[in-house]
């Protein structure tokens, strides 16, 4: 018989979804913080970087409820795992991009990768 509470592993589960989400907070704050040195580095129009900027929020928003829907057929697990693994390879794609249009994509990626897991 066990002595531990019923419920013990679901402090584990909260610090393991608060650190799957850990890059994804940071990634939408601190955007703002490098959208001039981003400006400068890649030549980026204004519509380019209005572009970086809204391209994340805009399909990460849309992207919630279906992918709900989908984790609840496919599992929540496997699309977490998803998601993330999507996230990860888009950010080091992000991180290289040498160009606009580049980064756009990539932080298509981004949200499809939040909005998958």
């Amino acid at each position: 018989m066990s002595s531990a509470p019923p419920h013990a592993g679901r402090w584990l589960v909260l610090v393991a979804v608060m650190l799957a989400f850990l890059p994804v907070v940071l990634d939408m704050t601190i955007l703002h913080v490098a959208v001039p040195t981003l400006t400068q580095a890649l030549g980026a129009s204004s519509t380019q970087v209005l572009w970086i900027i809204d391209i994340y929020p805009l399909l990460m928003a849309g992207l919630l409820v279906p992918m709900g829907t989908l984790a609840d057929r496919v599992g929540n697990r496997r699309i977490l795992l998803v998601g993330l693994t999507l996230f990860g390879t888009a950010s080091v794609l992000a991180a290289f991009a040498p160009n606009a249009p580049l980064l756009i994509a990539a932080r298509l990626l981004l949200a499809l990768g939040f909005g998958t897991g």
